[in-house]
C-alpha cells in the first residue's frame, strides 16, 4: 500500500509505504476528521476496518492501546521531521540514499522488499523518475546497491550512509 497526496493534476506524492500488519486511519479514529492522505493498493491485499466506537471503547478499557497509539504517532512523526528536513537539505541522490536506507532498516534487512520502482521512489522524494534512474545507475556502478528483479541490496550501507548525510 502507498500513502499519497494527489494534487489536482494527478500528481502523487507518495508519503508512506506500508506493509503487512501496518494500519493507517488513525487519525479519523481520534479526531473524526476526513483523512489527510489516500492509501492506495499496489498489490491484491485484504484490509480489516476498526469503527471508532469500537476504537473508542477498547481504548477506554485499555489505556495501553492508547499508548502504543502515541507511540506510533510521534514515530511517524519524527519520521515526517527526518523528510522534511532531507527534501530542503539534500540533492536527489542524497534523498534517494537516505530513502533506501530507512526502507532497509524498516525491514530489518539490508535486502528491501517493498516494490520500489523508480517511479515510486520519484513520488516518495520529490524527484523525477528520470533523476532516480541516473542516480541509481551510478549507486549501482559504485557498488553501493544492487539490483534484481526489483528487489534492492544495500551493498555499501557506509558509502550510502555518507552520501545521505551531503548537505547542498
Amino acid at each position: 500500500m502507498k500513502v499519497v497526496l494527489v494534487a489536482e493534476d494527478g500528481r502523487e506524492v507518495i508519503l508512506g509505504m506500508l506493509g503487512i500488519g501496518d494500519h493507517f486511519g488513525e487519525l479519523s479514529l481520534i479526531d473524526d476528521q476526513p483523512r489527510s492522505a489516500h492509501v492506495i493498493a499496489m498489490e491484491e491485499s485484504t484490509l480489516l476496518t476498526l469503527r471508532r466506537e469500537d476504537f473508542r471503547r477498547r481504548v477506554d478499557a485499555n489505556p495501553s492501546v492508547a499508548w502504543a497509539l502515541l507511540q506510533e504517532l510521534s514515530r511517524r512523526l519524527r519520521r515526517a521531521d527526518e523528510k522534511i528536513g532531507s527534501l530542503v537539505l539534500l540533492d536527489v541522490p542524497g534523498r534517494i540514499a537516505r530513502m533506501l536506507l530507512d526502507a532497509a532498516d524498516e525491514g530489518g534487512s539490508d535486502v528491501i522488499d517493498k516494490p520500489l520502482t523508480h517511479q515510486t521512489i520519484a513520488h516518495v522524494i520529490g524527484a523525477s523518475r528520470e533523476t532516480v534512474s541516473r542516480a541509481m545507475r551510478d549507486f549501482q556502478d559504485a557498488g553501493w546497491v544492487s539490483v534484481e528483479r526489483r528487489r534492492i541490496r544495500i551493498a555499501d550501507r557506509p558509502a550510502l550512509e555518507k552520501r545521505s548525510q551531503q548537505r547542498l
